[in-house]
């Protein structure tokens, strides 16, 4: 077993209220077999609770750090990581690492990193609308009768900004203004009609500072699902499996069917062992050369959400690239926290020699 010269010190930092930051303990907290593991390489793992409200506290915590692990989504209750990000810059700045690092979320942790890897293999007809003007100019003809496209803001969570797009009409939708029916991602929501150009200017939100959108095909998750697929730096460590709903149509008005749980297996399970073996031998060695990210760089936890695409003529599967997490990911299987634990070590051994 590795173990580090001296007992560093490593925050785990995720988002909280007053009343979690004041109670919390590694023995309470959601990532509690981490602070065992950490224990086990004699690191001295603490929890850190974070809100923009405690930044000047949160700061005093981090002084003397040696790394920090982050969970904290990028739109929570109304605010963003602005504030949290400047932070985490300072403490890097200070010589501390931090996973992930808001350089790292901005290469690979939008929605952006669709288009940036589009001619990838788990890519295909993506398009980015950096303006607003240029999402008015060009959507339009992105829109074919009978198909879908899905729409995904710059950077969200839990579905916010990621909508479902439908002709209604028979129109070519760039000589009209067709009706269209979309469908928001965002749990509850339902399906509406309204004008093209009406859902539009409803969009125009997401390019304030700096936003973009991107839209790419619909792929139905029925009947196979979604395949999430978690690693730690550039190595699989397991694998969730769920049958995801929130663009399937809902019937009769009524709001999206509830998803069901997302299962979990640890990386060697048998029917993920082709997304396993292109990820770590064909994906990742392009994904990284496309955005310039080393090994070292990549996060300590992180995600890609995969559905399947249509069958090759001799009968393979094909995976669409649906998002990265790498923000907070969370929850995970239990097979991922020896890996991630490890490979904290390592850079632990690296930034203390």
């Amino acid at each position: 077993m590795m173990v580090v010269k001296r007992h560093p010190r490593v925050a785990l930092l995720w988002s909280g209220d007053a009343e979690a930051r004041k109670n919390v303990t590694p023995e309470n907290s959601k990532f509690r077999a981490i602070f065992e593991a950490f224990a086990r390489y004699q690191v001295r793992a603490e929890p850190v609770v974070y809100n923009d409200a405690c930044v000047d506290e949160v700061r005093q915590q981090l002084q003397g750090v040696d790394g920090v692990l982050v969970w904290v989504d990028p739109l929570q209750g109304g605010t963003n990581r602005t504030i949290l990000d400047d932070l985490l810059r300072e403490v890097a700045f200070h010589g501390a690492f931090v996973s992930t690092h808001p350089d790292v979320i901005l290469k690979m942790g939008t929605k952006e990193v669709l288009f940036n890897t589009r001619t990838m293999s788990w890519g295909g007809d993506i398009s980015l609308y950096p303006t607003r003007e240029d999402f008015h100019q060009h959507f339009p003809a992105r829109l074919a009768p009978g198909t879908s496209r899905v729409l995904k803001q710059h950077r969200g969570n839990g579905g916010m900004g990621v909508w479902r797009v439908e002709v209604l009409d028979e129109v070519a939708p760039q000589e009209s203004d067709p009706i269209v029916r979309v469908l928001h991602a965002l749990r509850h929501s339902r399906e509406q009609q309204m004008p093209l150009r009406a859902f539009m200017t409803q969009c125009d939100g997401y390019f304030v500072e700096s936003g973009s959108m991107i839209d790419q095909p619909f792929f139905s998750p029925v009947p196979d699902g979604m395949v999430r697929c978690y690693l730690s730096q550039n190595e699989v460590v397991g694998f969730g499996h769920q049958y995801v709903t929130a663009l399937l149509w809902p019937e009769n008005g009524q709001e999206t069917v509830a998803p069901q749980p997302r299962l979990y297996y640890p990386e060697s399970q048998p029917e993920f062992q082709v997304i396993k073996r292109k990820m770590e031998t064909e994906w990742l060695p392009q994904f990284q050369q496309i955005l310039a990210l080393e090994t070292q760089a990549l996060p300590m936890l992180w995600d890609a959400d995969f559905l399947f695409g249509p069958k090759t003529t001799t009968g393979e599967e094909t995976y669409v690239l649906c998002e990265i997490n790498v923000s907070s990911v969370h929850p995970f299987p239990d097979s991922a926290v020896p890996k991630l634990v490890q490979n904290v070590v390592t850079r632990l051994n690296q930034h203390l020699s």
